[in-house]
């Protein structure tokens, strides 16, 4: 009871809701509406409001971006943009939103005025009826849920209940004022289409109404009406109505549809968009009397044409409701006369007997009505009620039976409301009808009970024809398609087609077709509609001015028809007995109906058709061949059509349908189909339904016309490929394409050519021949008269001749089709193996590719996988950008055909190429020689048993003969090319051999049987030609023109020889002295014995001899390629012996280095030069030139989080060696750990383990550490040409202002010239060459001990003095001598002259240094300074800009220099920075690569990334020199210098016993971080900037110090809690887990873990004392930790990340050229090669300086780590230090991006989890940081603010300046830098190895991890994103952003 009053109140309410939302609002009707809405008070208790509240709703209407709809809104109430925003987001995810309320309507009227002004749909309605539609979707949510809830174990009680109140009978509860459907209904299919009509000009004119609309029913149930009352009553009814100006309006605007920005658009839709162009309306006649169709049942005779009475049908409108009217129409409604078939019903529809309530159509219950008002509900409230029937109605049997048939009887209704007025049409409730459809039961029952099939057939027919959806018996057989009306162009239409075909699919509906013979002619009815429309004319003179696009929507509504053709004529393929007598009674039928049609019967209906006049006939002139043969004066009647002057069309569904039909029925005789096909006069001229009169003509006279239609079409395209139509435009080539195209040419090209195959059987194929030639326009050329037709040009006669020849060809080859459908399944394999083999006998090709070829059905064959997988080889994609491709098996090269049908002359020749290249490499025949032989299949019994016959012809005969003599004489050639001639005589030619094999008489026959062998062997032609085609053929031979023709010409005189070898001897010997005497030589000696070219199967002998050749032939070949290759060998090996030294030298040098002597090895590495990229002169001293570089700041660089448990274990898993490849445990550690064992248990019992790969976890960005990175690409480029260049770039950007430009002209970027690389500084190469030397800077006088604390303390103590004593002055002289030392060692001759006279110029240099920078980017052209110097520092100075504009972070950024200080050049920390960070990231992109035996892992870096790291390491020092040199006195660049100096010294040094007593204040007066706090590595390339060079000191000792301070900082940051952690983590490891990554622990002397123990108790008693001394004493100890093996084996890898890159700065800023140790120590772990190779003690020793104690105090080293520790205890506390003070080590193990699951699958159902971090609901357009693996919104409007979205706010989060994600709907890669980005396909490949963009194949994805390694992860890591995403942009000048591409 709770349940139906629910749906009672929910069908009161909706019923007194308003259908029809766009009605013109006024107070008055508002109010009345509000008055009419009160429910009744039976049922309710409702009081009279006497001031009630109104509300204003906005509704969805698909049209308008959320954006516009924000901005309306928002202006018209007044609002902030965030309340308009709101609203829409609100319309865009429910369907509608109260905007406003209020008691005023006024106010109301006059929001809605300004919202509606951008055409969005809005209404105003009385607040309780709003409220009481929500309850109705509340309502609608409760049922939905308690749909799914149970009862005790039964799933189903509350379904059934829900089902079994929908079926009852709504109890009315109010007035019902809206029950009526459709009343006033609105038009919106055609206001959406008109959009793009109207910007389109292709709509002239306005609209006009001529229907009414339908007077409003009671609510009650009305009585039923008598016939004539009702046609009364709708008489009495009817009025013009106008169209209103807001209609108007609405339709001239172009909005867009309403969504979000990154939803895709429907496909569908944009091309309809583009396809519906409607031509201009005819002016509106006077609206004609419409009849409402009101009554329940009603009795009419309707007459045909011939005025005779049809039985009397019940015209039973079972729904009981009223079609509503389109309103807008725009064309004259034609009377209904409906054939009587179309009145037929079935007997269970037309009973009258006593239903159930539930099943009796006559009378609406609950469900009716809810079906009926789904257009008034709103958008969220439809799909939740479609989800209710599929939950409960649809998903029990028993009512989804009752569903269907009620679905039935109301599908007409809603096929209007969808076709015209739905306004969400993807949500309407029509999509239902695919459940009931696919179920064969209620399939059965709709149709016999609901008639559904004649309604859908009628409603697609009314509807095209009147574009209004009627009743079979409105059907005006008169009617024709409503191309001005646009019903032909309606893309909704689509749907009930669709629905037609799943109802031709189901058996009893094809047993219907077969039977019942009123389906077939209602359904050719509809066929009969497309047929022949959108004729052409063709252009002769001027070209067509406008191209209509008319043709467009045609080929989609033919096409769909087609479709139809086909299924329809399936229903009768297969069928026995009784069914062959169905199939003939319906081919019959149809060609009745195809007869009448061509015959142009019809042409006064069809007056837009391409028939225009009676179909006549003429007769030809005799051709000579048949009076030779024939006896008598023999004359053809062909139908008189010339193509190049009449109308033409591609559209002839008829006979597509009949030739469908019979290619069903060729297993029948030949007699049969002919019975069937001939009509007399009286079978044409009776009950047709034209009053055209149809001459009478002789039977075959009407198959002429018939067939005549197709003919007309391929000659037709034979003059477009001519050239011959080419003033009609481009469209009718476009018509010429689809029609031949891959997606139509089995519905309609390949039909029209089974149709003249047809013709060759069932007529005379002599008449058909000359019908042909008659229609081709070779009527002339055929009697030997070469004359050019008028209009056409001489090679446009041949290039039609050759087509002519060609389809003859096709017609007698074809044969794929004809054969006996004994075995359709091996006709259908025959079929796919054809067409395979002619589509990849080119090239290999994709699986996409392939499939594009492919017709529809053939891809929809089972064994069509199968066929390709035996056909062809599957070759993996090995490249990164490449896709998997078939390759087609060379076997089945044998089996192409180049004069298949849908080649083009290109392809046939390469065709043919390609089968002679492999037929030559088989045989070792010479190319030249090889011939194609036709190789056609027989056809032994059937319908097509006799196709050739027409080759015995003598017309045939003489095609041949005359088509040879045209280049005889070269006055019939007209001037055209030889090899023209050529290739039209091959195609003659092949017809020959075609003729010849097919020619089954043998020379015992007795004649009169007819023979093509015996014609061309003895049959003389008449008149002054060469006697017989043999004669002919044997002149071709001494022809030299023709000489490609010759191997042909052999082969068929050949073949003659062996069919008939006694005619063919006494033809040689007639020719004796009538050839040249090669040929006769040639007849005698090779032909009479053996051809050359007979096929390897059909002469043993022969085949023999040729493969023995072969063979012989192979052999020498490869004796000779061995003989050549070996004197090769021979000259190389000579030529190495010039340059190998066999001195004793060499091997001394070896021996000293294998054997770790001390001497230095020296060269010199020099600075690139070349030319330059721009002016191409040569780079060199006179002028300044350099490089580029690409500064910004990266998060590449990770810490460990100590507190991961899963990080720990990565760093566990480090393996020992990172300079060894990785590849076999990759994905490495965290990324790897998305594995996992899965086991499950068969049908059998069996355990099966399988993998389940899924979606890793991501880093944290919180561990990624920030600091600049510096790339480059190498080139070269004078600076004079750069600013040029640059200037360029300013003056581009301005011209082309609208542009997304690749480079930000604010941050100094540019793009190099020649790559495209992405750049924004210039580093000038001034230096001259370096030293590269081993040991080098590793070879010192001093141990590390004696160092640290004599040389260090009195380097300290001198310090202090200069620096902190009373005001003692900075010591400039001291700089400047460092740094002239510096230049006059490092840099070039020309700048060192010029750098010693420069300290002694002005302090100030008018125009290089203005007092302010300069920081406007658009000066139309740089100041280009004279001097080197003075360039170099105008670089130096843009170097300095740059670090600004690019927000790189300086220490000094708030540095405020002392009055009158110079300070040009600034920030010079932040190159030594740069250095460090760019040596770290190259390190870690380098860690599991693979290096040579004996190497450093700088075998495997790039000389390109070696030398752009040079070039900036001697950039930062030169930075400082040349800005500290240009003042003698104290400047910026000077002060940072000491203060760098100085804070390296105090973090390094603090706890010198020489600093004791400096602590705390010096701590607090400079800010100082503790030296725990940095990271060592980047310390230490500091120090070799700064510090080192201040104190000369000795790099080799400051990296020992430097590689203490990180072990120090690692086992430190580690403490108790994380060491025993670490214990833990490993022995969790699972070796069954293929998750984790394998952790081998090393076994390890007891030394090495007791040094770590000591290591660790020391520095834990340092920071005891530390504590003590600070805090004072009492403070807790830390616990002692379980150190182990374990343990040591987690500090090795940060040990071993250290030392790699403390390599590559030894090689890079020190010239350090590590030695090649061989193969001695290639098994040793890295850790301790690269520790032998640097000089350093091993990790054991290197603990034991710290850990050990050798006297009672401590020993300087120390001093030195305590005073580390006590430093960083100190800045825990202080505010200032807050966020520097954690100690986090970098993380040492392999990097990696997130794992990725295997299948795409699981990426997208982990998206369908999560929920939009900002509204909480589903994510709409998720995306997948490939970094930390957060799945966000990217481009949708729930995630957009200040004009980011999603990828780009999370990137700043995240990534920093660089992001990389993907985009899970799209399938795609987003790359981000800054705010330009660029995509690329995802690292997913399906099956066939190819990527699938926007997942429109639909094909399952797996991860193809070596394309996510090189273009995602190398690019991450090589910091290559910023350059990629430029070069895209700089490729492609685009308006609409670089989100567009």
């Amino acid at each position: 009871m709770t349940i139906g009053r629910a749906i009672d109140y929910m069908c009161d309410v909706i019923s007194c809701s308003p259908e029809q939302l766009r009605l013109q609002k006024t107070e008055e009707s508002i109010r009345q509406d509000e008055r009419l809405s009160h429910l009744a008070s039976k049922w309710y208790e409702e009081v009279e409001d006497l001031d009630p509240e109104f509300a204003l709703i906005l509704w969805n209407d698909e049209k308008h971006t959320v954006d516009e709809v924000q901005t309306q809104v928002a202006r018209a109430c007044r609002e902030r943009s965030r309340f308009g925003l709101e609203k829409a987001n609100e319309t865009n995810d429910i369907g509608r939103s109260v905007v406003k309320y209020s008691k005023d309507i006024k106010e109301l009227l006059k929001t809605a005025k300004i919202i509606e002004d951008i055409k969005i749909t809005v209404t105003i309605r009385s607040s309780r009826d709003t409220f009481r539609e929500q309850m109705c979707g509340t309502i609608i949510e409760w049922l939905v849920d308690i749909a799914g809830c149970s009862l005790g174990h039964n799933d189903d009680t509350l379904r059934r209940v829900i089902c079994e109140e929908f079926l009852k009978i709504w109890r009315t509860g109010s007035a019902a004022a809206n029950s009526t459907v459709g009343k006033e209904m609105d038009d919106h299919e055609i206001e959406e289409s008109a959009r793009y009509i109207f910007a389109q000009g292709a709509l002239a004119g306005r609209l006009r109404v001529i229907e009414t609309t339908l007077a409003e029913r009671n609510a009650e149930r009305g009585t039923e009406i008598d016939d004539d009352d009702g046609d009364d009553e709708a008489d009495s009814h009817e009025d013009d109505m106008e169209l209103d100006m807001e209609f108007l309006n609405a339709v001239v605007d172009t909005d867009i549809e309403m969504r979000t920005p990154g939803e895709p658009e429907d496909e569908t839709e944009v091309s309809e968009a583009t396809y519906a162009g409607y031509p201009p309306p005819p002016p509106p006649p006077p609206p004609p009397a419409a009849h409402q169709f009101r009554m329940q049942s009603r009795t009419r005779t309707v007459s045909d044409s011939e005025g005779e009475q049809i039985v009397s049908h019940p015209m039973v409108s079972k729904a009981n409701i009223d079609i509503p009217k389109t309103p807008y129409q725009a064309r004259r409604n034609v009377k209904p006369r409906p054939p009587g078939y179309w009145l037929e019903q079935p007997g269970d529809y037309a009973s009258r007997s006593p239903l159930p309530l539930h099943e009796d159509l006559r009378q609406r219950v609950r469900l009716d009505w809810m079906i009926l008002f789904d257009l008034r509900l709103w958008k969220k409230a439809r799909v939740d009620l479609r989800d209710l029937y599929i939950s409960t109605v649809v998903n029990i049997p028993q009512f989804k039976r009752i569903l269907g048939l009620r679905f039935a009887g109301l599908y007409t209704v809603l096929a209007q409301l969808y076709l015209v007025a739905d306004r969400e049409p993807d949500h309407s409730i029509i999509n239902l009808s695919l459940q009931m459809l696919t179920t064969p039961s209620i399939t059965e029952e709709i149709v016999e009970r609901g008639n559904f099939l004649t309604n859908l057939m009628s409603i697609l027919y009314t509807f095209l024809t009147t574009r209004q959806v009627g009743h079979p018996w409105e059907i005006s057989s008169t009617a024709t398609l409503a191309f001005d009306a646009g019903s032909v162009a309606n893309r909704r239409m689509a749907h009930f087609f669709q629905d037609l075909h799943y109802l031709l699919g189901c058996e009893y509906v094809q047993e219907k077709l077969r039977t019942e013979e009123r389906y077939v002619l209602q359904l050719l009815d509809l066929i009969k509609l497309p047929q022949g429309i959108c004729p052409n004319v063709r252009a002769v003179g001027d070209h067509v001015e406008y191209e209509t696009d008319a043709w467009i929507s045609a080929s989609l509504l033919t096409r769909e028809i087609n479709k139809l053709c086909r299924q329809f004529a399936e229903s009768f393929r297969g069928v026995q007995d009784q069914g062959l007598a169905n199939l003939a009674r319906v081919i019959r039928t149809v060609a009745k109906a195809t007869v009448i049609n061509s015959m142009g019967a019809e042409r006064i209906r069809f007056d837009q058709a391409e028939l225009k006049a009676e179909t006549r006939f003429k007769s030809l002139e005799a051709y000579e061949f048949d009076v030779e043969y024939i006896g008598y004066d023999w004359r053809y009647s062909v139908v008189d059509f010339v193509v190049e002057r009449e109308h033409i069309s591609f559209h002839h569904a008829l006979h597509y349908t009949l030739s469908w039909l019979v290619d069903c029925g060729k297993s029948m005789s030949l007699n049969q189909l002919k019975s069937l096909l001939h009509f007399t006069s009286r079978d044409v001229q009776a009950s047709h339904p034209s009053r055209v009169l149809i001459s009478d003509h002789e039977s075959e006279n009407y198959l002429m016309a018939l067939f005549d239609i197709p003919l007309r079409v391929c000659v037709w395209l034979a003059q477009m490929k001519a050239g011959i139509w080419v003033r009609n435009g481009l469209s009718l080539r476009h018509q010429m394409h689809s029609y031949r195209g891959v997606l139509s040419r089995d519905l309609a090209h390949h039909r029209d050519i089974f149709l003249l195959q047809t013709a060759m059987v069932v007529c005379d194929p002599s008449r058909v021949l000359a019908s042909a030639i008659e229609r081709f326009g070779m009527d002339d050329w055929m009697r030997g008269r070469y004359t050019i037709r008028s209009g056409y040009e001489p090679s446009q006669q041949l290039d039609v001749a050759e087509d002519f020849l060609h389809l003859l060809v096709i017609l007698l080859s074809e044969r794929t089709t004809l054969l006996p459908s004994k075995d359709s399944q091996a006709t259908q394999s025959l079929a796919i193996r054809r067409d395979i083999a002619h589509i990849l006998c080119f090239k290999p090709l994709s699986f996409s590719s392939l499939t594009e070829r492919l017709s529809e059905k053939v891809q929809n064959q089972e064994e069509f996988q199968q066929i390709l997988d035996e056909m062809t080889n599957f070759r993996a994609p090995e490249g990164l950008s490449d896709t998997g491709t078939f390759e087609l098996k060379p076997e089945y090269l044998a089996d192409i055909d180049p004069y298949i049908a849908h080649y083009s002359k290109n392809q046939r020749d390469e065709a043919e190429n390609v089968y002679r290249t492999w037929m030559a490499k088989r045989t070792g025949q010479a190319f030249a020689d090889i011939v194609l032989e036709p190789k056609l299949q027989p056809i032994e019994t059937g319908l097509f048993a006799n196709l050739s016959n027409f080759t015995s012809t003598p017309l045939f005969v003489q095609v041949i003969y005359f088509s040879l003599w045209q280049h005889m004489d070269s006055r019939n050639l007209h001037g055209i090319p030889n090899t023209r001639v050529e290739a039209f005589l091959h195609v003659v030619l092949h017809l020959l051999l075609a003729s010849t094999a097919e020619d089954r008489t043998h020379e015992e026959d007795q004649e009169p049987r007819s023979s093509f062998v015996r014609f061309a062997l003895k049959g003389v032609a008449p008149g002054n030609y060469s006697p017989t085609i043999f004669a002919l053929l044997v002149r071709m031979l001494d022809n030299e023109d023709i000489k490609g023709c010759h191997p042909k010409l052999r082969l068929i005189l050949h073949r003659l020889r062996q069919r008939r070898p006694n005619l063919y001897r006494n033809a040689v010997m007639r020719l004796q002295g009538r050839v040249g005497s090669a040929a006769y030589s040639l007849l005698q000696d090779r032909l009479g014995t053996e051809s050359p070219q007979t096929p390897l199967g059909e002469d043993p002998e022969a085949k023999q001899r040729q493969i023995a050749e072969a063979k012989k032939r192979q052999a020498l070949d490869r004796q000779a390629k061995v003989m050549a290759q070996f004197q090769q060998q021979q000259q190389n090996f000579l030529k190495n012996q010039d340059t190998i030294d066999w001195g004793e030298d060499e091997f001394d040098d070896a021996d000293s280095i294998a054997t770790g002597a001390t001497e230095e090895h020296r060269k010199v590495w020099k600075y690139p030069t070349g030319n330059c990229i721009l002016c191409q002169e040569e780079t060199n001293d006179s002028r300044l030139y350099g490089t580029f570089a690409m500064i910004m700041n990266s998060k590449v660089l990770r810490q460990t989080n100590l507190h991961n448990t899963d990080l720990l274990q990565e760093v566990l898993a480090v393996p020992r060696s990172l300079d060894r490849s990785a590849d076999d445990i990759r994905p490495f550690g965290v990324a790897g750990m998305n594995r996992k064992k899965i086991k499950k248990i068969t049908a059998n019992g069996d355990e099966v383990v399988s993998e389940h790969q899924g979606l890793g976890k991501g880093f944290s960005p919180t561990y990624a550490v920030s600091g600049p990175v510096s790339t480059g690409c190498g080139h070269i480029m004078h600076y004079s040409c750069f600013e040029l260049y640059c200037a360029s770039a300013e003056r581009r950007q301005s011209h082309q202002i609208a542009r997304n430009h690749p480079e930000r002209l604010k941050k100094k970027e540019f793009v190099c010239p020649l790559c495209k690389a992405l750049g924004n500084a210039f580093l000038p190469i001034i230096w001259r060459g370096k030293d590269e030397v081993y040991p080098g800077a590793l070879e010192v006088n001093a141990p590390f001990a004696d160092w640290i604390d004599a040389s260090m303390g009195l380097a300290i103590s001198r310090w202090q003095k200069r620096t902190t004593g009373t005001d003692t002055p900075i010591d400039a002289s001291r700089h400047q001598e460092l740094f002239a030392k510096y230049t006059a060692k490092a840099v070039i001759p020309p700048l060192v002259g010029r750098l010693s006279g420069y300290s002694q110029a002005q302090p100030i240099m008018p125009g290089l240094f203005p007092a302010e920078e300069a920081n406007n980017p658009l000066s139309p052209w740089p100041h280009t300074p004279s001097s080197l110097l003075e360039e170099l520092i105008s670089v130096y100075g843009r170097l300095k800009r740059t670090v600004k504009s690019n927000d790189l972070v300086s220490m000094f950024s708030d540095f405020v220099p002392p009055v009158g200080m110079p300070e040009e050049l600034r920030h010079s920390d932040v190159l030594s920075q740069t250095l460090g960070f760019s040596i770290a990231a190259t390190e870690i992109a380098q860690r599991g690569v693979q290096s040579e035996p004996g190497t450093t892992l700088l075998d495997k870096i790039s000389a390109m990334t070696l030398t752009h790291l040079r070039m900036v390491s001697e950039t930062a020092s030169s930075y400082i020199a040349i800005g500290s040199l240009k003042h003698t006195g104290p400047n910026v660049t000077a002060e940072e210098f000491n203060e760098m100096s100085s804070r390296q010294l105090w973090t390094l040094f603090g706890g010198h016993p020489q600093m004791a007593g400096v602590g705390h204040q010096l701590w607090t007066k400079t800010v100082l971080t503790s030296a725990l706090a940095h990271d060592p590595f980047i310390l230490l390339v500091d120090c070799s900037i700064y510090l080192v060079p201040a104190l000369d000191l000795d790099i080799y000792h400051v990296l020992r110090l430097c590689y203490l301070l990180e072990l120090v900082r690692v086992v430190f940051s580690m403490g108790p809690v994380v060491l025993n952690r670490i214990s833990a983590t490993a022995s969790r490891s699972d070796p069954d887990d293929s998750s984790t990554t394998p952790i081998h622990i090393p076994k390890l002397l007891p030394e090495a873990v007791g040094s770590l123990q000591r290591f660790w108790h020391r520095l834990s008693g340092f920071h005891q004392e530390a504590v003590t001394s600070l805090d004072g004493p009492g403070a807790p100890g830390p616990f002692e930790p379980d150190i182990t093996e374990k343990t040591y084996a987690a500090v090795v890898p940060y040990a071993l990340a250290f030392l790699r890159k403390a390599v590559i700065l030894l090689h890079v800023r020190y010239g350090v050229d590590f030695p090649d140790t061989g193969f001695a120590d290639m098994d040793k772990p890295e850790l301790d090669r690269l520790t032998k190779v640097l000089r350093l003690p091993s990790l054991p020793e290197m603990l034991a300086t710290v850990g050990d104690s050798v006297s009672p105090g401590l020993t300087v080293t120390q001093a030195i780590v305590s005073g580390w520790i006590r430093h960083w205890y100190w800045t825990t506390d202080k505010p200032a230090f807050l966020t520097k003070y954690e100690l986090i080590p970098s993380h040492p193990a392999i990097f990696e991006l997130i794992g990725l699951p295997r299948n795409y699958d699981t990426l997208t159902h982990e998206a369908m989890r999560r929920r939009c971090p900002t509204t909480g609901k589903e994510l709409v357009d998720p995306a997948l940081c490939l970094f930390c693996g957060e799945i966000f919104c990217s481009q949708a409007i729930c995630c957009h603010k200040d004009n980011k979205g999603g990828c780009s706010q999370h990137m700043a989060r995240c990534g920093g300046s660089i992001g990389l994600f993907i985009n899970i709907r799209k399938c795609n890669v987003l790359y981000l830098h800054a705010n330009n980005g660029s995509w690329s396909n995802a690292p997913y490949l399906d099956k066939h190895g190819e990527v699938d963009p926007g997942l429109r194949r639909s094909r399952q994805l797996f991860l193809n991890q070596k394309r996510y390694d090189a273009l995602l992860r190398n690019v991450w890591l090589q910091h290559g994103i910023p350059t990629m995403i430029s070069r895209k942009l700089e490729a492609d000048i685009n308006n609409g952003g670089w989100e567009t591409l």
